[in-house]
C-alpha cells in the first residue's frame, strides 16, 4: 500500500513510507536526515571515495556523506526537522486529537504482561461501550492533566529531582511540587471538588504516598541514575527494589493517554489504605463518606467501561482489569512501606516544607479520628 502511494525513496529507492522533510522517503532515511542534517558545520562528514558513491538501499549505509548530500539533492528540507520540544508538543496535540475522534492510541504493554489485550479503540468500538458523556469525561481528564502539567513537563526537577540528594528531607521537598500539581489536577475534577473541603483535604492527605509515587514515572519514564542513588542512599536496597518494581509495573500504562489519570482519582476517593490512623471505615475518617463513594463509583464504572471498549473481548477485559489490580496493590504496598520507614525518621519530617509535614498524621489524629485537625497549609 505504502509502495501504490508514496511511491519509492528518492534517496535509496526502498519502499517509502511518506513525505518525510518534504520528499517521499523510507523511514531509515528520514531517520538518518533527522539525525545528521543538523550536524553539519559541527561534525565533518568525509568521503573514503571521489564523492560520488552510489546510494542504494542495499549500499545505503556505506557513506554517509554521499548519502547525506544526496538527501539535500533529493529536495529534503532540513527546516523541517523538529525540535524535541515541537516534536513533543505536536505529539500531545496527536494525542488530544485522537482522544476526541475516539481513536486513542494502542497501549504498549512490558512483557510480563504480554500478550497485550487492551486493544486500539474504533469508533464503533467506541460507541458500544462508552456513551457521548463518557467521551466527554474522558477528554476532560486528559485536558485537565494536560493543562495543569504541560507548563511544568519540561523541567524535570519538578516531579523528579535532578540532583543527587544524601537527605530524604531535600528530597520530598523537592518533589513536593508534582505532589501540588496532581492537587491542583485533582481540583480540575468536578466530582472531587463538589466534596467538602475538609474531606477534600483527608482523601489528599490518605493518599499522599501512592500520588506521589505514580506522579514520577507519569511525568517522565525512565528512572535517571541520579534518582536511583539517591534512594538507594536515602531508603537503602530494599525499598530502592520496590520503587524500581513500581516504576516498571507503570511503564505498562504510560502509554495510555488517560488510563492512569483515571485510576488516580480513584485512589484519591478510596476508602482504602488510611495511612496510620488504625482505621478501614470511611464513616470515622470523613463528614460525607456517600458523597466521596459516589464520585468514586462514577470513575470506576467509566474505568471499566474505557477498559471494555479497548479490549477484543469481555475476557480480555476482565484479565486485563485483574493484572490492573494486582499492580494497585502493589504501589499501595511501596507506598505503606515508605510510610513505615519515614515514620521513624522525626528529625527528618521537620525539615520538611509545611506541606509535606501536613501528609503525616499527628499524634492527635490518631488518638481521636474523629475529630480529626485538618492541615490548613494544603490548599484545596
Amino acid at each position: 500500500m505504502a509502495d501504490k502511494i508514496h511511491g519509492h525513496c528518492l534517496v535509496c529507492d526502498a519502499v517509502a513510507i511518506g513525505i518525510n522533510f518534504g520528499v517521499p522517503t523510507c523511514m531509515p532515511c528520514k531517520a538518518f536526515f533527522r539525525r545528521n542534517a543538523t550536524r553539519l558545520g559541527i561534525q565533518q562528514f568525509i568521503c573514503k571515495r571521489d564523492g560520488d558513491c552510489l546510494v542504494t538501499y542495499k549500499r545505503r549505509r556505506s557513506c554517509n556523506c554521499c548519502r547525506l548530500a544526496k538527501c539535500f539533492r533529493v529536495g529534503m528540507d532540513k527546516s523541517l526537522i523538529l525540535s524535541d520540544e515541537e516534536r513533543e508538543a505536536r505529539n500531545k496535540l496527536v494525542e488530544m486529537n485522537r482522544l476526541k475522534r475516539g481513536k486513542i492510541p494502542k497501549l504498549q504493554c512490558i512483557k510480563w504482561m504480554q500478550p497485550p489485550y487492551v486493544l486500539r479503540m474504533t469508533i464503533s468500538k467506541s460507541s458500544q461501550y462508552l456513551s457521548s458523556s463518557d467521551q466527554t469525561l474522558l477528554s476532560n481528564i486528559f485536558h485537565a492533566h494536560e493543562t495543569v502539567f504541560s507548563i511544568k513537563r519540561n523541567d524535570s526537577s519538578i516531579c523528579i529531582p535532578t540532583p543527587e540528594h544524601i537527605s530524604l528531607h531535600d528530597y520530598a521537598n523537592q518533589i513536593s511540587h508534582g505532589f501540588q500539581n496532581s492537587i491542583e489536577y485533582l481540583k480540575c475534577i468536578p466530582e472531587f471538588a463538589r466534596i467538602n473541603t475538609d474531606d477534600k483535604i483527608r482523601l489528599v492527605k490518605n493518599h499522599f504516598g501512592i500520588v506521589a509515587n505514580m506522579n514520577g514515572p507519569i511525568m517522565q519514564s525512565t528512572v535517571p541514575n541520579n534518582v536511583m542513588t539517591t534512594w538507594m542512599t536515602i531508603f537503602g536496597a530494599e525499598i530502592t527494589h520496590a520503587h524500581l518494581k513500581s516504576n516498571q509495573l507503570l511503564q505498562a500504562y504510560i502509554f495510555d493517554p488517560v488510563l492512569l489519570k483515571i485510576i488516580v482519582i480513584i485512589l484519591v476517593l478510596s476508602s482504602g489504605s488510611p495511612r496510620n490512623l488504625g482505621t478501614t471505615d470511611i464513616d470515622q475518617i470523613c463528614d460525607e463518606p456517600l458523597t466521596i463513594f459516589a464520585a468514586q463509583n462514577v470513575y470506576v464504572e467509566l474505568l471499566w467501561r474505557y477498559i471494555l471498549s479497548r479490549s477484543a473481548s469481555e475476557q480480555n477485559a476482565v484479565k486485563f482489569y485483574s493484572r490492573l489490580i494486582t499492580c494497585i496493590l502493589y504501589w499501595k504496598k511501596l507506598s505503606a512501606c515508605v510510610d513505615e520507614y519515614v515514620d521513624n525518621l522525626a528529625s527528618e519530617l521537620k525539615q520538611m516544607n509545611p506541606l509535606i509535614q501536613d501528609m503525616w498524621p499527628k499524634q492527635a489524629e490518631v488518638e481521636d479520628i474523629t475529630d480529626m485537625n485538618v492541615p490548613k497549609k494544603i490548599i484545596i
